[in-house]
């Protein structure tokens, strides 16, 4: 049974007519017809009498429109809902933005594109500690763009659809005075055995993906230091309090050195919504006009 063939039998029943409630749905009378059939050979029962000048519903008939009209009420509810859902997005919005995003001239391009849209309010939240796919969830941010969290911090992947907008490539950041800073070949991870790492604040997606990397390598630091701000932990960084695993794109942007980490990784920023919003104006439109800048460059 599908809701579409509870539509069509109550609008079967309200018209007493096929060839009338297929016109006003806009299908094919045999189409109406056979979904009718369909449905009535489900349940076991006839839902019309077929007579010459139309249809009559049977004593099940009447039972099963009886139990309809309230599914078609939900129904109808639920696609208001939705269309509400999706001009409140539209016409304000707040999103969050990763520090990768930022560094790599992303930021910029959102702002023109909603520089293009003043009649849409948009705010931008920014947290290195926070777990943003939590507050996607609680629909206090509407979108993001950051790269996804590492598989373990990601407890319902199923409630999320995600844009790849771009790839870079994960280094090993220092501090310009750091001995490594002038290694051109590359820096296997295990090197940072017994050294002093800087990561974001315990448990955030940061300290995971340390965490997950000290563990697949067999690393074992000596010190950790922690901020929960991306300038604050580009500051010990430069101080050269330890090593970040961050893009090629932090390096510039925050004065340090970017090495290649071996074997080499590329990781992707997203356009990240509720999966129930993946269809939505704003978007499939800001999607399309960061993917075109990116392309441009």
């Amino acid at each position: 049974m599908t809701i579409m063939q509870v539509l069509y039998v109550l609008e079967t029943a309200q018209r007493g007519n096929v060839s009338k409630a297929a016109e006003n749905l806009f299908i094919s009378q045999p189409a109406l017809s056979s979904q009718i059939k369909r449905l009535e050979e489900e349940l076991g029962c006839s839902l019309f009498h077929r007579e010459p000048q139309g249809v009559t519903l049977t004593a099940a008939g009447r039972a099963f429109c009886e139990d309809a009209k309230y599914v078609a009420e939900s129904w109808r509810r639920l696609q208001e809902g939705t269309k509400l859902l999706r001009k409140a997005i539209c016409s304000s919005v707040n999103i969050g933005i990763g520090a990768r995003a930022v560094s790599n001239g992303i930021f910029e391009a959102v702002l023109e594109f909603f520089d293009r849209h003043p009649e849409i309010e948009v705010t931008f939240t920014t947290d290195i500690g926070g777990d943003m796919l939590e507050a996607l969830e609680e629909k206090t941010i509407n979108l993001i763009i950051d790269r996804l969290p590492p598989a373990s911090m990601i407890s319902r992947p199923e409630h999320f659809s995600v844009f790849e907008l771009l790839k870079e490539r994960q280094c090993i950041l220092v501090s310009e005075n750091d001995p490594r800073a002038g290694r051109t070949e590359g820096i296997p991870f295990r090197e940072l055995n017994n050294c002093a790492v800087v990561c974001g604040p315990e448990g955030s997606m940061d300290d995971e993906l340390m965490r997950s990397l000290c563990l697949e390598h067999g690393v074992r630091v000596s010190r950790i230091y922690r901020a929960d701000n991306i300038d604050a932990v580009m500051a010990l960084v430069r101080a050269g309090k330890g090593a970040y695993i961050g893009p090629e794109s932090f390096a510039a942007r925050y004065g340090v050195r970017a090495i290649s980490m071996l074997p080499e990784t590329e990781i992707a920023l997203n356009l990240i919504c509720l999966r129930q919003n993946r269809d939505n104006p704003l978007v499939l439109q800001l999607k399309e006009y960061l993917k075109d800048r990116i392309e441009s460059k």
